[in-house]
Parts: C-alpha cells; sequence; structure tokens
C-alpha cells in the first residue's frame, strides 16, 4: 500500500518507507533512540494535534518547536537538514544499533537494512530479519537504548569541551557532512565504553587522541561498506582512543551523565506539564542561604499530585533547573554559577548549594533521601520516591531528580490529596475525595 501510494507526490525517503511498514521490536527501538537524539520526544505516543507543534522541528523564525539547526545532527555537521528530513538521522542509528547487537558484524549497505527492518521478501532476508529481532530480544530495548545514550553522551562532553564540531575536530575544517566518520566515532566509543567497561580517564588526551584523526579513517563516501572493512576501521580507531580510557569504576545508572535524557525531559514538559516541575534549588533567593523547608515541602506535594493525575503516570520534579531567566540571572549573581541554558531552560546545578550549606553533595543528597522517608507523604509512594531520586550530570552540573509514579491508589501528603493541572498545584477539597478516587480508579 505504502509504495503504491508513494508512486506519486512527494515521494518517501527509503528510511521512511522502512518505518512506515515495520512493526518489529528492532524499528521500535529505533524510532525511539532516533526521536531521542533529535529532541522531537513526547512522554506519550499519543499526543494532541494541538500539541504536535510544540515538539516539532522547526526553523529559528518560529516561536515554537525544537530550532533544526540545534539538532545534533545538524549542529555537528554530520547531516545536512535535508538529509534529517529524509529521516537519515535513523538509517545511521539503525546501522550503528544492528553492529551493537550482532556477533558477526554486518556491513552497512541498503538492502541490510531494509532486511532488519522486514522490508525486503526472501527466505535469506527473512532470516536477517529474524536474527536481529533476536539479538534485541536477548540485548533488550531498554539497555540497548540505554548504551546508545552512554556513548552518545561522552561524545557530546567530549565535543562540548573541545569547543569544536565533530567535522572540525577530526579534519581541522569540517566536511560537507560525516555520517560514517560519526559511525567510526561513536563505534570506536561503544567498544571501549561498553564492550570494554572502561570510562575516560582523561577528557584533554581523548581530544587530542580524536583531532586530525579522520585522516587516519578509511571509509567509501557512498553505497556499500563492508563488514570485514567496517570492524577493522573501528577496532583501529577504538585503538587510538584508547589511552584516554581507563577500567571504569562502576556503572551506576543512578549516577551517569543524563545528558540526552535530560534533554528529552525538558522537552516532553513543554507538552506533558502536569507531570513536570522545575526548582531553581532549596535555597532561598534572598542572600540568607537558608534551606527552604516550605519549597522542599511543596516538592513532596507537588510528587503527590504528579502521581495522582491517573494511572500509569510518571512524572519528575528537577531540582538544579531554573525555568524563568530572572531566577538564573539570581542564582548566577548569588553564586557565581555559570547556567548552562537549552531551550527556555536554565541549568544552574546544586553544587552551589553544597558549597553554601558547607556540605559535599554525597551529603546533602543523603540528608534528603533522609527527609523524604520522615516526611508525611503517603506510602508506597513515599517509598518509591525516596528509592529512585537521582543525583545526574549534565556536563558540568549536577541536578536532582525527584520522579513519582502513580500508585495503585492515590497518594496523600499529611492526609491532604493534591492534583496537578498544568504547572499548577491544587489542593483536593475533602469533599471530591470520592470524585477523585473514582475518577482515579477508572484511570481517567
Amino acid at each position: 500500500v505504502f509504495r503504491r501510494i508513494n508512486s506519486g507526490g512527494r515521494k518517501l525517503s527509503r528510511q521512511e518507507l522502512r518505518i512506515a511498514g515495520s512493526t518489529g521490536q528492532f524499528a521500535q527501538t529505533v524510532r525511539m533512540i532516533a526521536t531521542k537524539i533529535r529532541g522531537d520526544v513526547s512522554a506519550s505516543d499519543e499526543l494532541p494535534l494541538n500539541e504536535m507543534k510544540k515538539i516539532s522541528i522547526t526553523n529559528r523564525d518560529l516561536p515554537y518547536g525544537i530550532n533544526v539547526d540545534e539538532v545534533f545532527w545538524i549542529k555537528q555537521g554530520v547531516l545536512t537538514k535535508e538529509q534529517v528530513r529524509e529521516s537519515r538521522d535513523e538509517e545511521i542509528v539503525a546501522d550503528i544499533l544492528a553492529f551493537m547487537l550482532l556477533d558477526d558484524k554486518p556491513p552497512s549497505r541498503s538492502e541490510f537494512l531494509d532486511d532488519f527492518f522486514g522490508y525486503s521478501d526472501g527466505e535469506a532476508q527473512q532470516q536477517r530479519h529474524s536474527q536481529i529481532e533476536l539479538a534485541l530480544q536477548k540485548y533488550t530495548s531498554e539497555i540497548a537504548a540505554s548504551d546508545f545514550q552512554r556513548v552518545l553522551d561522552q561524545i557530546k562532553i567530549t565535543l562540548n569541551r573541545s569547543g569544536r564540531t565533530l567535522g572540525q575536530l577530526l579534519f581541522g575544517a569540517a566536511p560537507a557532512r560525516a555520517p560514517r566518520y560519526f559511525q567510526v566515532v561513536f563505534l570506536a566509543m561503544h567498544r571501549l565504553i561498553v564492550a570494554q567497561n572502561q570510562e575516560v580517564a582523561d577528557q584533554d588526551r581523548l581530544i587530542e587522541l580524536i583531532e586530525g584523526s579522520g585522516e587516519g579513517i578509511d571509509v567509501p563516501e557512498g553505497g556499500r561498506w563492508g563488514a570485514a572493512d567496517r570492524e577493522n576501521t573501528v577496532n583501529s580507531a577504538s585503538g587510538r582512543y584508547g589511552p584516554a580510557f581507563g577500567p571504569a569504576k562502576g556503572y551506576d545508572p543512578a549516577q551517569v551523565r543524563w545528558i540526552t535524557q535530560m534533554e528529552n525531559i525538558l522537552t516532553q514538559s513543554y507538552t506533558e506539564q502536569a507531570a513536570y516541575d522545575f526548582k531553581q534549588g532549596f535555597l532561598r533567593l534572598d542572600g540568607k542561604h537558608a534551606f527552604d523547608e516550605d519549597s522542599f515541602e511543596k516538592i513532596l506535594k507537588t510528587l503527590a499530585g504528579i502521581a495522582n493525575i491517573r494511572k500509569g503516570v510518571r512524572g519528575y520534579v528537577l531540582v538544579g533547573v531554573a525555568d524563568t531567566e530572572a531566577d538564573a540571572h539570581r542564582v548566577t549573581q548569588l553564586y557565581g554559577v555559570d547556567m548552562r541554558p537549552f531551550e527556555r531552560f536554565f541549568i544552574t546545578g546544586m553544587e552551589h548549594e553544597a558549597e553554601a550549606l558547607g556540605k559535599t553533595l554525597d551529603v546533602l543528597f543523603m540528608e534528603l533521601t533522609t527527609r523524604i522517608k520522615n516526611s508525611a507523604l503517603s506510602e508506597p509512594l513515599k517509598d518509591y520516591v525516596a528509592r529512585n531520586v537521582k543525583a545526574v550530570r549534565y556536563y558540568d552540573k549536577t541536578v536532582f531528580i525527584f520522579e513519582a509514579q502513580a500508585q495503585e491508589e492515590p497518594s496523600n501528603y499529611g492526609n491532604t490529596f493534591f492534583i496537578r493541572h498544568g504547572n499548577k498545584l491544587n489542593e483536593v477539597p475533602a469533599a471530591q475525595y470520592g470524585e477523585l478516587f473514582k475518577r482515579f480508579m477508572a484511570g481517567l
């Protein structure tokens, strides 16, 4: 059907045709990873049409959506705007993901991508489709996406520290596009970080090793890229970059850099305002450096309100993120913080507050966990929040993330029920408790 429709009008790209007709786990995982990288991600697969523009990729002249020039692939010179519109970024993700999953490394060829998406007929082609689906089933989509994100975040950190795009770092002058060079760098990093369980020991040394290494990466400009040549090139690059790495001290998902995930949460808040809230910190901005007990209590009430939106909802309160420029500038004025902007948000971090309180971040984090456990938040939500609070890294900033999830029945704080409507927290009158329970249990 898609091929017949595609015979007239604007033709879909080959990747658009692959993804349109595929329902396999591989295709869904590629789509999930690709949307997270682009930033046009939502908390749910269902989104009202009037909300779509808020996470659509647009040009810089429009007052809504995601600025196309800030999309990773374009900003780093890996792809052109037209190539992103043709879903070439999903081809790169699919190419990389297949290499990550399969023991016998595949070549980079359009025909193989067709097979992985189940877009081709024939016994050998169907066998290849079954092979990638089985490999992903063993690996799981969640771990594959998490490993992909770990490697991408390290690349973002390295490029940010270098002050250059990927093409500039590899060649000195950025090439017109560099999709296969990106693949080599990514897969070399994946080999070191994931396969060999290493971590970057010297960021500046890594930048030195990547600098100019593009001249030694032998990749075909287009067409087929053989499996053996591809694997040898990746191994060679990982050998070159390896001296900047050392044994990992232990992988803790709650402590890893959350660059991509953080940006996805910030973007999702545009369309799911009720499930997200942001606080610049725990200290009042009056210059007295006092812990704001009322603000902390409101965070817990907000978590209860998020958990009461409806069954199945998960939401977050991010502390160390200012959602107004005025608050961000006040933090800078008081503490000399070099804030990091993203979209309409300003990441200020929590380091300055720990220092102002005379504590380490670890001590502050432990005290917050104890506060949660001793709070008036109802069980089992209290236990869930205490177990799932995280301290994550966004470049050079630490952000505390409080997570709430709807429980089997509505949650309360101090025997009072709350609900979030948009970005507002409302107390539920006692006379409406019955209606709250009825609506919640019905999943509405």
